[in-house]
Order: structure tokens, then sequence, then C-alpha cells
């Protein structure tokens, strides 16, 4: 049961509303907001901008910077919440090149910052904590889309094991048959288009189309706030036979892994794509909460 979903972006509190979740529009630095709230687990994706590989990284330095106010509401509830869960980028977990040799410190390296500031932060506050970087491809979202996850808690987990995978057909030393990843075309409902993407960028991996310029999605680069490509109009495997058009904020949502009827409301097409595209996939959060739960019930 959720308690309370703080979210400072309008549009994003509107379309948390509309799929049935308590949205509290407000600013988490407003530790009011956590008055009366007693959680079991708490949740922050804090903000990524200043860890990622597609920006400067300056880290602690940049004024995006949430972590701290992540600590403040943790500690700021009592009682605390047993378990945490904290999202970013895999590029918090990654070293700058200025770090080569000698790493340059938490002020300005985003691993330093990891592994001296934020997973000391969590260990005066809980007794375990963990990460790992997990794709979500691995837990049944048509894309490659890795995210480092923290966890901490009163004991250990076992962190969820993947359900997709390459196809084989073999089952691995556990005794597991992976299902085939899915692809974006199973997703959508484009089958002609069984692919790939890429996790960095967003960018649906396919040939070229002739008549497509070289910096469009189809030729690779970076799109912001998850633009996912371009797609056959008429579901042509012929490249040289089909128009392409831009995927909908929708058909974003439904790559990420949220249902058909998940609303995704906005006052512009802008703010609707952002909000699919930066959105957590549900599966990950599904596999890791269910993880947690595991944990709890059955503690080692």
């Amino acid at each position: 049961e959720h308690l309370a979903c703080i979210e400072l972006n309008e549009d994003a509190a509107s379309s948390l509303s509309a799929a049935g979740f308590p949205a509290v529009h407000g600013d988490v630095r407003d530790l009011s907001l956590l008055n009366d709230i007693e959680a079991d687990l708490v949740w922050s994706s804090f903000p990524c901008q200043c860890f990622s590989t597609a920006g400067p990284r300056t880290g602690p330095k940049d004024d995006r910077n949430g972590w701290p106010w992540t600590v403040a509401a943790i500690s700021a509830m009592n009682p605390k919440p047993r378990w945490f869960i904290g999202e970013n980028v895999s590029g918090l977990r990654s070293h700058k090149t200025e770090c080569d040799p000698v790493c340059v410190g938490p002020e300005l390296c985003p691993a330093a910052y990891l592994d001296q500031v934020i997973l000391p932060d969590l260990l005066r506050l809980y007794d375990w904590v963990d990460y790992r970087i997990l794709d979500c491809a691995d837990y049944g979202v048509a894309q490659h889309r890795r995210r480092l996850i923290i966890v901490a808690g009163p004991h250990p987990i076992d962190w969820p094991a993947p359900t997709h995978g390459r196809f084989t057909g073999q089952m691995d030393l556990f005794g597991r048959k992976l299902l085939p990843w899915k692809t974006i075309g199973e997703a959508i409902g484009v089958a002609a288009w069984a692919t790939e993407t890429n996790a960095s960028s967003g960018m649906v991996k396919r040939p070229r189309h002739p008549g497509v310029p070289s910096n469009s999605p189809v030729a690779g680069g970076h799109a912001l706030g998850g633009l996912l490509g371009w797609f056959p109009i008429n579901g042509s495997t012929d490249l040289g036979d089909c128009e392409f058009r831009r995927l909908v904020p929708e058909e974003i949502a439904i790559i990420q892994g949220f249902p058909p009827e998940h609303k995704i409301l906005g006052k512009t097409s802008a703010s609707r794509f952002l909000q699919a595209g930066n959105a957590v996939p549900p599966a990950l959060a599904k596999a890791v909460v269910e993880s947690i739960m595991e944990a709890d019930r059955c503690p080692k």
C-alpha cells in the first residue's frame, strides 16, 4: 500500500493521481510532508543528472544532487522506515576519466561519492547496505535499461534472479530456463520490428533508412527524456518501402512496461515524453520489492 508519492513536477503528480496513487505535489526538502507517515519502505529515485555519463558529472557540486535531501527525509521519519531503496543511473558506479591513475575524490567523482558518501550515510542508518546494477530487460521489460539499485535494511536480501535473457533453450546452473528478452515490436504490437534498445540513449538499434537524416534516432545519438526513436508506419520489413514516425509517449510508457491504460497527463507533449522516458519500469521495481518482502518473511 502506498502512503504518499511526493512529486515536485505538477504534471507527474497529476499522472500519479490519475493512476490511483496518493500523490503529493510538493518538494521533498519540505520535511513537514513526511509528518505522520509510518512507512515500512521508502523509495528514492534521487536526481541523476549530476552522475549521468550524458553530462559533465559534477556530482555534489551540482545543485541538483538530491542525495542530501534523501538522507534528510529518511532521518526525519519517525519511526525510521525498515527498508530503503535508492535508484539511479549506472554512471554513479563509474569513475571519471580524470581518476586515472588516482581518483579525484568524492567531490568530483561519482563512484567515489557512492563509496565514500552514499553508502556510509546509509550504514549510519541501517545494519545492512548493498547495491547492484540491474538490467530491466532481464525482468521482462522491452529495453536494455541498466539502473543502479541500492537497498538498505535490517538484514541482507537475495537479489532478484533474472526471468529473461538471451535465448539459448538451455537451463542455467540453478535449473531455471530464461524466457527470451522481450522486444519493442512485441511490446507495442509491431512484430516485424523485433529489436533491442540501447540502455544509455534509449535508441532503437536497427539498420538506418537511407531517407532518414544521419542525426536521427534511427542512426544513433542521444535522446533526452526517452524519445525512443522511429518506427515504420506500415510495419514493413523492407526499409526502402516504409515511412517513419516518432514513437508517442504512450508507446514509450508501454516499452517501459506500463499497462496500456496507464494515463500520462501533461500540458505539453514534452512533459509527457519526459515522464514516460524518465520513469522506473514497474517490473524492475516489483522484482526488487518482492525480494525485500521475502527477506522480511525469512530473515537471514
